[in-house]
């Protein structure tokens, strides 16, 4: 309740600041140094010279990594010896980042926790040097890679390199035999595994694949009624482009698919605009003097009754847009429609009466753009969905453990959390999905 109340007032005090810098200064002083920096860096954008903001950052940068490695030794103490190398990992690459160098003091705790973060990589390295997964070693390597190059520790961990280098070649080799014209997905895996150990392999080259598409034909089929001053004639055809990029962005295209996926695009779109012209009238009483028929040298005040007349356009806008798409990919239906409509009233005149509380008045026209633009937004985001749920549907259900991970890889790409992948993956690289991708670029 304390910190709540304490970062409360501090949002009030801030709301009050007048600049970018202050904000900082302010929760400098509060020892929010990380959120500090950020509003440091935003001074720093709008004005890449402002002397202030570069002191601000620089002192806060250098707060971030003694409380940083204030957090290391807690982590360490507290038998955390991983986490504490992860974060002090983390602490050096910011510090190459930032292009700061810790002088004093956290220099001294710096290279102190360096010290005992050494004595566990190399623990780790004889630990996982052993493991017959050698891209474990790999990651190892990959994750810690500024801590390594800190500690002088490349050249001992080469030792470690011609083991892995044959544990390596196995698997290069037992996943080349399982190549095959079928799987696409599995070829372009085992080149980039067999390439990063520095085992080249003669793969056949793969010239179409069966189960995705090179092109796409879309079939438009649009009726359309604009008024002449709409600017919406092309709004259907943009959306057809649309949807033949989101397509080909799509896992489903590539270049060497050997099928054609067919499209049907229907629409039709209105917009009309009618102009009627009429007469309005508003009556009103004016007090006049007359004379007096009785006595003609008199005045008399008389209420006289008036009509103020004016021109008046009137505008009865219609619009109405419905959409359709509709194709089959990989054996299954997908379609998807939007509709919208809306009959709008407006009206416009010239006329001012003050006294009548009449002014001139301009028509106020539908937003027809955002209308449109949201409804086929709308369409080409579940074309976009549908197409991952086929995906989806067709490689990371059923069929996953067909193909000797060809379909597990295909899975992947959409959904790199599934259970199945990552089980097969730690079965056999002894990683996650994403820590494969990482190393190769799944």
């Amino acid at each position: 309740m304390r910190n709540a109340f304490v970062l409360s007032v501090l949002i009030l005090t801030l709301s009050g600041c007048k600049s970018l810098v202050e904000k900082g200064n302010n929760l400098f002083q509060a020892g929010m140094y990380t959120q500090s920096a950020e509003y440091y860096e935003q001074a720093l954008q709008e004005d890449p010279h402002d002397i202030e903001a570069q002191k601000g950052l620089r002192q806060a940068r250098h707060k971030i990594l003694d409380k940083g490695l204030i957090d290391v030794r807690m982590l360490r103490l507290g038998s955390n010896p991983t986490g504490a190398a992860m974060k002090l990992e983390s602490l050096l690459r910011n510090q190459i980042a930032w292009h700061i160098e810790p002088f004093g003091p956290i220099a001294n705790t710096q290279n102190e926790e360096i010290g005992y973060a050494t004595l566990w990589l190399k623990q780790r390295a004889a630990q996982l040097g052993q493991s017959r997964f050698p891209d474990q070693f790999r990651f190892f390597e990959h994750s810690y890679a500024f801590l390594i190059s800190n500690a002088q520790l490349q050249s001992q961990f080469s030792t470690y390199r011609a083991a892995l280098q044959n544990k390596a070649h196995a698997q290069c080799t037992r996943m080349s035999t399982k190549t095959t014209n079928e799987r696409f997905y599995l070829r372009q895996f085992t080149e980039k595994y067999c390439m990063a150990w520095d085992l080249p392999q003669e793969l056949t080259t793969i010239t179409q694949d069966p189960t995705r598409y090179s092109s796409i034909q879309l079939t438009p089929r649009f009726k359309v009624n604009l008024h002449r001053t709409s600017r919406q004639a092309n709004a259907l055809k943009t959306a057809s482009s649309e949807l033949k990029q989101i397509f080909r962005e799509s896992l489903w295209y590539n270049p060497v698919g050997q099928n054609t996926f067919k499209l049907k695009f229907d629409a039709n779109l209105e917009h009309t605009r009618k102009a009627k012209l009429v007469n309005r009238h508003t009556h009103f009483t004016l007090v006049e003097e007359k004379q007096s028929k009785t006595n003609p040298s008199d005045t008399l005040d008389v209420e006289v009754k008036k009509a103020f007349r004016y021109p008046v356009t009137e505008f009865t806008e219609q619009f109405s847009v419905n959409a359709k798409y509709e194709g089959v990919i990989a054996q299954q239906h997908i379609e998807f429609s939007v509709d919208d409509s809306q009959t709008h009233y407006t009206q416009s005149h010239q006329a001012d009466f003050p006294q009548l509380n009449i002014k001139p008045m301009k028509a106020t026209f539908l937003d027809v753009d955002s209308k449109l633009d949201k409804q086929l937004s709308t369409l080409q985001q579940d074309f976009k969905s549908q197409l991952e749920r086929v995906w989806i549907d067709t490689h990371c259900n059923g069929l996953i453990g067909a193909q000797y991970g060809e379909y597990i890889l295909r899975c992947g790409k959409s959904s790199p959390d599934n259970e199945f992948v990552n089980s097969w993956f730690k079965k056999q690289f002894g990683l996650t999905y994403q820590e494969m991708a990482t190393l190769y670029a799944l």
